[in-house]
């Protein structure tokens, strides 16, 4: 052990890779990083190329595999009290983002018709309870939930789970318009944008590109960015997977300021459990809002609530609304209160068992 903070990672798929070998390259305090996986394999794997990786950069950080049973509240409990760690990343999931590509079925069908929103209980099931575990075992510690933050934090604040932000999405778009604008860092830059932007938000007869009331919205220096979609053109070209390689490094500074108390102006999808994703500056673990003047918090979370349609859901206080065109079809409410999560959860369950067996309809 290298006797600095320990970070926990929970997961080992494309963009958990994408941090710990960011870490692997970047990080310049000794720390220790646990990779949490459900197969010991694939923990060990990440470990491997990390921990090479950072020998060869000379960075002090370390690498440590750990296997859990993620479906158990008492595995992880007793995983991170003994653990103890400083910080926790959450990035797995019991819905794959790369399912409709590496196994396509009726299910992927649907989520495509009804919208990515279909798949938030699946996204907030893993995160509820990795939350509550970390809240019960180690309050002073900070959670980051990487799993569709923009809908699953409102989710945890409304449930009373602790969470401090999310990464991607926003952070992703923030990213972007950086490098297009050819900035050294975001101190200037305020982005305000949903999960929905990383598509452009136009309809078919319409360019790529184009600027509408609901595309991303950008300031530099206080002034709105004109053209925000012509500058979101290339990531919005790229493949998703190779995005990772870009959120994997922003979701690293991200970590490296919360552990070395730096501060960090940047854009957060959920920022202490709002809907959505926001300007932000993190002081260490104290994080505020960093909305541009003239913007009002009630006028940024209704903004983020109205692109929030385009994903398929809507997480509004404590209730949740699926608001995608197929939701009529589905034996499920249209609208519920979060307690009710966990029932809609199993339903869904039954759900993607039936329609993992159909081929494909769209």
């Amino acid at each position: 052990m290298r006797g600095g903070p320990t970070l926990v990672v929970i997961g080992t798929g494309g963009l958990a890779r994408g941090l710990c070998y960011a870490l692997a390259t970047t990080t310049r305090i000794p720390l220790d990083v646990v990779v949490v996986g459900r197969r010991q394999e694939r923990a060990a794997e990440v470990c491997y190329v990390a921990a090479t990786r950072a020998a060869l950069a000379g960075a002090p950080v370390a690498f440590h595999p750990k296997t859990a049973d993620l479906s158990s509240d008492d595995a992880l409990a007793d995983l991170l009290s003994r653990l103890a760690p400083d910080g926790l990343v959450l990035v797995a999931s019991s819905q794959s983002p790369w399912e409709r590509t590496t196994a396509p079925s009726a299910w992927t069908s649907l989520v495509k018709h009804a919208g990515f929103g279909l798949t938030l209980p699946f996204q907030a099931e893993l995160a509820l309870r990795a939350g509550r575990a970390l809240a019960a075992v180690r309050p002073a510690a900070w959670f980051v939930n990487a799993c569709f933050p923009d809908a699953v934090n409102p989710v945890l604040a409304a449930t009373g789970v602790p969470v401090l932000c999310g990464v991607g999405n926003v952070g992703l778009l923030a990213a972007s318009l950086q490098a297009a604008l050819d900035l050294p860092d975001q101190r200037r830059l305020h982005v305000l944008a949903h999960h929905a932007h990383l598509h452009a938000p136009h309809g078919p007869d319409e360019p790529d590109g184009a600027d509408e009331p609901d595309e991303a919205m950008a300031w530099l220096d206080g002034e709105p960015v004109a053209g925000t979609g012509k500058l979101l053109a290339a990531q919005r070209a790229a493949d998703r997977a190779e995005l990772n390689h870009v959120t994997g490094l922003s979701a690293a500074t991200l970590v490296l300021g919360l552990l070395s108390g730096a501060q960090t102006d940047t854009s957060l999808p959920g920022p202490l459990g709002l809907p959505g994703g926001y300007p932000v500056r993190l002081t260490g673990a104290r994080l505020e809002l960093r909305l541009p003047a003239g913007l009002a918090l009630e006028d940024a979370v209704a903004f983020n609530q109205r692109c929030a349609i385009r994903d398929g859901v809507v997480v509004d206080g404590e209730r949740v609304r699926f608001t995608g065109p197929a939701h009529a079809e589905l034996d499920l409410p249209a609208d519920f209160h979060v307690a009710e999560l966990h029932q809609i959860t199993g339903q869904l369950h039954q759900l993607r068992a039936q329609l993992r067996d159909r081929p494909p309809f769209l």
